[in-house]
């Protein structure tokens, strides 16, 4: 939702709430069916306008708590899991060349192997080193789950194709498939350029993190639920029209309160005043004891 349509629904839902204060003001507060019947119109009224007016600005919060993180220009970061048997460098190229898209790095390779041992595990370990080079950190579970991060424009159907052989030469450990998880640093406001191009290749994205991300779930998670604003809308209405037909008494009672607060401020001042009369007074008398003494001692 555009700014200005935004302001047109807030202008649109404050008209609506001075209709049902002008309605209720000038109804005879005597007459209790139609007080409650002004009561029950500015309910429904708060909860049309909270519905239609309210509700869509508000739930557009969170992109608008996005499109202020977007001035910061921190990059957000798309991770996506590709199969190493598709050629990988040749999609990075691609997505590099997205307008908006600040780098492509391997975030990590993961195969998923037949189960081995735990004595098997801890010589993969250790052996994991020595197989590449670019193998930079790793991670191994004897389930068949093997993590390794790479060093940054490695090949990584190369890695697995040397791994596996690795692996089924030395323990007849059997490479299922694998996958490379690479991560997009893009610019703030073209996240869309990117998700738009991985839809159309098919590519699932795993997750979008970053700055703008997080203020938009940050912001989703401390809103209310949409309902409970609309009906918080519809209470508005009926404040509005109750202060509508009890206008006169509410100014009536806000002019004697005040008056009263007035003649209670101009009491305090008085009453600070004649305190403060007499504590000069008082010091006043004192300072003459203190000479008498003064003179008294001298005297003698």
């Amino acid at each position: 939702m555009e700014i200005i349509t935004s302001i047109i629904f807030i202008v649109l839902f404050i008209i609506l709430l001075i209709f049902i204060f002008s309605l209720a003001l000038i109804t005879p507060m005597e007459e209790m069916k139609t007080v409650s019947s002004i009561v029950a119109m500015g309910f429904v009224i708060g909860i049309i306008g909270g519905a239609f007016l309210i509700a869509p600005v508000y739930e557009e919060l969170p992109s608008v708590a996005g499109s202020i993180q977007n001035l910061f220009g921190e990059s957000e970061k798309v991770y996506i899991e590709v199969s190493t048997k598709s050629n990988v460098n040749s999609l990075k190229k691609q997505i590099e060349g997205i307008d908006g898209v600040r780098s492509v790095e391997n975030d990590g390779l993961y195969l998923e192997t037949t189960s081995f041992s735990e004595e098997r595990k801890k010589i993969i370990e250790e052996k994991i080193p020595l197989i590449d080079d670019n193998f930079k950190s790793w991670k191994v579970d004897s389930s068949g789950k093997i993590q390794i991060n790479l060093t940054e424009n490695y090949d990584p159907e190369n890695a697995v194709k040397i791994l596996s052989e690795w692996l089924v030469f030395t323990a007849d450990i059997q490479t299922k498939f694998s996958i490379v998880k690479l991560k997009i640093n893009v610019e703030p406001g073209k996240v869309d350029n990117v998700l738009n191009f991985l839809n159309s290749q098919g590519i699932v994205v795993s997750s979008v993190e970053g700055p703008v991300q997080e203020a938009v779930e940050n912001t989703k998670v401390n809103m209310l639920d949409t309902n409970i604003i609309i009906f918080l809308m519809g209470l508005l209405g009926v404040l509005l029209a109750l202060f509508g037909i009890y206008y006169d008494e509410i100014v009536r009672y806000l002019k004697e309160l005040r008056e009263k607060i007035k003649i209670k401020i101009e009491e305090l001042k008085e009453d600070f005043e004649e305190k403060k009369e007499d504590l000069k007074e008082d010091i006043e008398f004192r300072k003459e004891k203190f000479n008498e003494k003064i003179s008294f001692k001298k005297k003698k």
